[in-house]
């Protein structure tokens, strides 16, 4: 039996005893109650939920659903219809054998999840009342990584106090301490490594203000309001495999439009579009690469989103970006200014279809403030958002035809506590006396910050009789999934948008920048970090804005955030208006020398990296921390290896130097590896010292027995100049090398790409000849030379390498779908 039941009755405070209520093998339902009617927390007396049912749900071998919520139903729980139609199971199928067991035991009632006769998971210690809801884990070990967003120094998930909820809050960097240093998103979501080796991940599928403590090898989750609702995914030996699982639960991720993998360059202050032409014009005149030129708030006529001031912006100025092949993305809050009354779009629809928030305190429209000043909130779960929203983005369309769009500020920002000081001549409409509601006295406030902090008060009703502390966290979403349909509705085959506040399934809908950073090197350390959780998250496609946007960046800082940043998945240089202009042809001949290579290199590895994306098939991670390539090797969970190397795919391995040092040390992992630039072999399972000036192309290595193919175009202005004219690059394992490329005529082509079939290539080395393989080639593609490191030149057409063990063959090779096989001698 695959569940089992202890009963040790001992009176206890607060303490559930469980009965048995359903009983379906694959489903089992208990009845939790309590004599207890209250407890005390911080001084304050809390009215318990004296009858719980808890509900587990065996949803498959390696999922598990595990519910504890009120009687009577009246907790807030997460909506069931889009962005949150997530793949809950619900008609499981009772299978003979799972890969987990659950007992729950009665002393202080206690819900344990084992695997291979251990306790991977706990629900212990349980309070539960409606606005204080607490229980307890103790992890295995200290392996763990996740529950973001967080500026954490580090990858790993480490000792402190935490809060998950959505906040503005630049350049913060997380301590665990009090008060709470959370910023723009919440994901509750724990990726685990088991004493077994075995990993699992536990998303607790709550949208609730939310504080994790983690102390003395217990993990204490507190909210204040919803339902307790976990979701347990069971995985194997690779970290990758559970991530997705978890991914496929959430949906998956959409694949970006190719051209959103070139270089972005933003700023704000560029207060007119000549600036944006003139920034176009000098990055291509320095010979670096550029694909797309970003509006901050500048464009809009007086910060009204929406518009735009086409005196300061015009329509030539935006054809000449276009003429120079770029595109072009303008930030979108979601705030609108009201002191324009009906002369501003925003506003005038707003009002017209209802869609904005009321006050909790008055019953008139909700008066915040952000950029345009005395602004009003849209209610995302208004039944009028979509029209709304579908019709304003139309009109921003027709004066400027932008290529994608940058979402700020859906936390949502505000710059008052709550409401701001009230303006009774916003008061000329209905009073609705259903939207007022008193204030909640909390007994506990995660990150023991006022909720009202920079946002909306936690009591404001929302359409659909939502408490705003319940759906805080949803906000984000909500606007990405309605900006998502909105650029739909404009004929976008692959939306892009870039969105700062994200909650679990936003990867479906949009992707992520990590928010207001600082120019600092604590920020560029702590980066790959971030770009490693939001991989676990499901957003793969994010970046931290290179060379920092808040405060001056400098030479060494600018140079070592390029080295890294090219191989971020977003790639975008970004600061605010009071810094130093950063455009990397602005700062110094190091950081031209740095930008040139380095971007140079990022664009004639594009098409193979947009190909990973496209392996993965919307599921699964894009770059690495080693460990999730090499689960079974000890020495990549040291934390400057996880902390500063990384993989992408299973190809290539980088080791950026994100110090003002020159030199660093690197782990080389069990395989053959070689300099992907000039073939010097590393051997693995060691450490080795690798040298890289400020100037220099990042260290960045192939691993044995793959191959890679690599652009040849030695001008490159945009995605536009990549041609189909490649270098194939081999590392061979055992005379053998495979590798990807996308078999796409066009990668611009976003109709073909979101259907992209995977041209799978196969090198052999048998006796005196080279055997090259391709599964399938719709496309022509143009091999210009094939090198293949770890194999010397004994054949006839090969000369060798810059290291003896390398060996070049000259083409053109002409490879197509009359033409899959090459054999070179």
């Amino acid at each position: 039996m695959f569940l089992i039941i202890c009963l040790y009755f001992q009176v206890t405070f607060t303490q559930y005893i469980a009965t048995q209520i359903r009983n379906d093998g694959q489903i089992q339902q208990y009845k939790l109650h309590t004599t207890n009617e209250m407890i005390v927390k911080n001084g304050q007396s809390i009215k318990l939920n004296q009858i719980l049912i808890l509900e587990i749900r065996f949803e498959n071998d390696s999922q598990l659903d595990i519910q504890i919520f009120d009687e009577d139903r009246k907790h807030f729980r997460i909506p069931q219809q889009p962005p949150f139609n997530y793949k809950d199971i619900e008609n499981p199928l009772l299978l003979e054998n799972y890969n987990y067991s659950v007992i729950i035991t009665n002393d202080l009632v206690t819900i344990q999840i084992y695997r291979d006769d251990r306790v991977i998971f706990t629900i212990s210690e349980l309070v539960y009342s409606e606005n204080y809801i607490e229980f307890t884990h103790y992890p295995q070990n200290k392996q763990m990584w996740g529950l973001g967003e967080r500026n954490q120094v580090g990858f790993r998930f480490k000792q402190g106090i935490y809060t998950l909820y959505a906040r503005d809050e630049p350049n913060i960097i997380e301590d665990g301490k009090r008060p709470g240093k959370n910023v723009y998103s919440s994901h509750p979501v724990l990726l685990s490594m088991e004493d077994n080796g075995k990993f699992n991940i536990m998303f607790y599928k709550s949208s609730s203000p939310m504080d994790i403590i983690y102390q003395e090898e217990r993990m204490k989750f507190i909210t204040i309001g919803g339902i307790i609702h976990l979701k347990l995914f069971l995985g194997d030996y690779s970290p990758r495999t559970v991530i997705k699982q978890y991914h496929n639960y959430l949906g998956g991720w959409i694949l970006p439009p190719f051209w959103s993998f070139g270089f972005h360059q933003s700023r704000w202050g560029y207060n007119n579009s000549s600036k944006l032409v003139q920034v176009v014009e000098q990055y291509q005149k320095n010979k670096i690469p550029i694909d797309t030129i970003w509006s901050d708030i500048d464009y809009m006529h007086d910060r009204q989103i929406f518009s735009v001031d086409s005196n300061r912006f015009t329509k030539q100025d935006y054809e000449n970006i276009r003429n120079l092949g770029v595109r072009y993305i303008p930030i979108v809050d979601v705030a609108v200014g009201v002191k324009y009354g009906n002369q501003d779009e925003g506003y005038k629809k707003g009002i017209e279809y209802d869609i904005f928030v009321y006050s909790p305190e008055t019953g008139y429209r909700f008066q915040g403030r952000v950029w345009p000043g005395e602004s009003y909130f849209p209610d995302f779960f208004h039944p009028n958002i979509s029209k709304f929203w579908n019709e304003m983005h139309k009109h921003l369309y027709n004066q400027v035809e932008f290529d994608g769009l940058w979402v700020d500020m859906n936390e949502p920002a505000n710059f008052c506590d709550g409401e701001c000081g009230l303006n009774s001549n916003l008061h000329n409409h209905q009073q609705r006396i259903d939207k007022m509601n008193e204030n909640i006295n909390f007994a506990y406030i995660p990150g023991a910050i006022s909720l009202s902090n920079k946002t909306l008060p936690p009591h404001l009703i929302h359409y659909g009789n939502y408490l705003h502390k319940d759906v805080h966290n949803l906000y984000g979403i909500m606007d990405s999934y309605y900006t998502y349909q909105a650029l739909k509705e404009l004929g976008k085959i692959q939306p892009f948008q870039i969105t700062r506040s994200t909650f679990p399934g936003t990867g479906k809908y949009a992707q992520h920048w990590t928010g207001d950073n600082g120019a600092s090197w604590d920020f560029l350390y702590l980066s790959l970090g971030q770009i490693f959780s939001f991989q676990i998250y499901g957003i793969p496609m994010v970046g931290a804005d290179v060379c920092g946007f808040m405060g001056d960046t400098n030479i060494k800082l600018c140079s070592r955030w390029i080295q890294l940043g090219i191989f971020y998945p977003f790639f975008r240089n970004h600061n605010n208006d009071l810094s130093k202009s950063q455009e990397f042809y602005n700062i110094d001949h190091t950081v031209i020398q740095t930008a040139q290579k380095n971007i140079h290199l990022r664009y004639s590895l594009l098409k193979w990296y947009y190909s990973i994306f496209i392996r993965e098939q919307n599921h699964g991670t894009i770059i690495n921390p080693l460990f999730f390539v090499f689960p079974q090797d000890n020495m990549s969970y040291r934390d400057f290896v996880m902390d500063t190397q990384f993989i992408i795919g299973n190809e290539l391995m980088g080791a950026p130097i994100l110090d003002e040092s020159i030199t660093r040390k690197a782990y080389f992992p069990e395989s053959e590896w070689y300099d992907l630039i000039t073939g010097l072999n590393y051997k693995g399972q060691q450490d080795h010292i690798l040298h890289c000036s400020y100037s220099d192309i990042t260290p960045i290595f192939i691993r044995s027995g793959y191959l890679i193919l690599q652009n040849t175009k030695e001008s490159i202005q945009n995605v536009k100049s990549l041609d189909n004219h490649y270098r194939l690059i081999a590392a061979i394992s055992n005379l053998v090398s495979i590798g990807v490329l996308a078999d796409l005529k066009d990668f611009e082509n976003e109709e073909e790409a979101i259907n992209a079939q995977l041209i799978n290539f196969k090198l052999e080395i048998l006796k005196d000849v080279v055997i090259l393989n391709l599964s399938q080639c719709q496309s022509e593609l143009i091999i210009e030379e094939i090198i293949i490191y770890g194999q010397e030149c004994i054949f006839q057409n090969c000369i060798s390498g810059f290291y003896k063990q390398n060996s070049i063959f000259i083409g053109p090779f002409n490879l197509g779908k009359d033409n899959l096989k090459l054999v070179l001698q």
